[in-house]
């Protein structure tokens, strides 16, 4: 018996699929290694002859029966795509000719390259879609590592407005190293026309040491609010967050229908 809930509370802990597939599967499973075991006085040796472990069966098994993401969820996918080696699934709502969700995980042996997530919502190493999550993220708002798009945030962006480590924007580049041809908020801030930061180049700037004479006004609020900018991009990223969750809400019921 304790082989059997030992091998049970693994094989559920490593199903990630929705709750209705999940709770079919698990049934199933549990009567197929009832059957199994009844057939044997040791249920180590029932383990050892005929069953297959616990935690690699439950992930072929989720891979067999997730062909969308509204099979799994949208947290499902990521702890999934955490747990093994490669994995790429698209939803099956779509806008456009875009799949409203495209993730990708792992390095693609067929390819000899990481695959690229293109969707309205894309996830992966390389994404590229309205919104794009990965380590190199292309779209209307990009989050990553390297990032580029109207709204860009990551470690290295680009965009019109861009708030990272190192920022380059054409209109507002927030970051520790930040870059625009407008206005740049950062501890080192260059700028053609207005900067600030401990070290500010540009037409205005803002500095402990020094303050340009007719500094635009809307750009020594910026600088004298600086909590309020950066709480402003953490309130978007904040909604962008909760519309993923929505979609994969809104998504997941439509399939179900």
């Amino acid at each position: 018996m304790k082989v059997k809930k030992q091998y049970m509370k693994l094989f559920s802990k490593n199903i990630y699929l929705n709750k209705k597939k999940k709770k079919e599967i698990v049934e199933k499973e549990r009567k197929e290694v009832e059957s199994i075991m009844s057939k044997y006085d040791d249920p180590k040796e029932a383990f050892n002859e005929e069953m297959e472990g616990a935690i690699p069966k439950a992930h072929r098994i989720t891979k067999e029966n997730a062909d969308y993401v509204e099979d799994m969820g949208i947290v499902n996918v990521i702890k999934f795509s955490g747990k093994v080696p490669h994995f790429n699934i698209k939803s099956k709502m779509q806008i456009g000719n875009l799949p409203l969700f495209h993730i990708t995980s792992g390095y693609n042996p067929k390819k000899g390259d990481y695959d690229v997530a293109r969707g309205i919502i894309s996830i992966g190493s390389k994404a590229r879609g309205v919104i794009a999550i990965g380590k190199l993220a292309y779209g209307l708002i990009a989050i990553g590592g390297i990032s580029i798009g109207v709204l860009s945030v990551g470690i290295l962006s680009a965009g019109l407005f861009a708030v990272a480590g190192i920022a380059f924007a054409l209109l507002l580049a927030l970051g520790g190293i930040s870059i625009s041809a407008v206005a740049s908020l950062g501890i080192v801030a260059l700028s053609s026309l207005a900067a600030s930061g401990q070290v500010a180049m540009a037409n205005f700037v803002k500095t402990g040491q020094k303050v340009s004479e007719n500094l635009p006004a809307w750009f020594a609020i910026m600088a004298n609010n600086i909590g309020n900018v950066v709480l402003i991009f953490e309130l978007i990223l904040i909604a962008i967050l909760v519309l993923v969750f929505y979609f994969d809400y809104y998504s997941r019921y439509k399939h179900n229908e």
